[in-house]
């Protein structure tokens, strides 16, 4: 009886640390993003013919920092970004024909249904200008302005097919990215 009672517990510890790491894996796109690469790293695979891509679940107004992780710049840059299951089609032609609101998010669609851009909010005052500009250093930047009639200012970025925009408040805080195939 007591054998099969340590047997038991064993099994619940186990059973509780696996499915708990794997809900904290799904639920954390920095992590997954970041193990999925890693994986691809470590298995040999040929960077050169790979990729970079990142995949966001979820609401962007959670947490800002998502937008500083490497893996993040590194899949904008190659226009391999999606989020919740859209991802701008950097093939696509036409203009927008319709949208979708998902979350804290904004799909722009052709009449093909092909995604044109994405736009995301992110968690207010999480991400300076300073700070945004330092981890996309890689990227090339193409613009950078002042919002016309309203305040704040903008960087645009080139990436290999389109482009991503990044808005800041009055205060050079992060407050809206833009991908775009343009």
């Amino acid at each position: 009886m007591r054998e099969g009672s340590k047997i038991l517990a064993a099994s619940v510890v186990v059973s509780t640390l696996v499915l708990g790491s794997a809900v904290t894996t799904t639920s954390n796109a920095n992590v997954a993003s970041a193990q999925e690469v890693m994986s691809q790293h470590d298995s040999g695979i040929d960077a050169k013919t790979q990729k970079p891509y990142y995949n966001y679940d979820g609401y962007t107004t959670y947490d800002g920092a998502f937008t500083q992780d490497e893996y993040f710049v590194q899949a904008l840059k190659y226009d391999n970004v999606t989020i919740n299951g859209y991802k701008v089609d950097a093939t696509a032609s036409g203009g927008y024909t319709s949208n979708k609101h998902l979350y804290d998010q904004s799909v722009q669609f052709n009449e093909d249904g092909d995604v044109l851009e994405i736009v995301f909010f992110t968690k207010p005052d999480s991400v300076t200008k300073a700070a945004f500009k330092d981890a996309h250093h890689q990227n090339e930047i193409i613009e950078e302005g002042e919002l016309g009639n309203e305040e704040g200012n903008f960087v645009k970025y080139k990436t290999m097919d389109g482009s991503y925009t990044a808005f800041f408040d009055p205060n050079d805080n992060l407050i809206e990215i833009t991908i775009t195939n343009k």
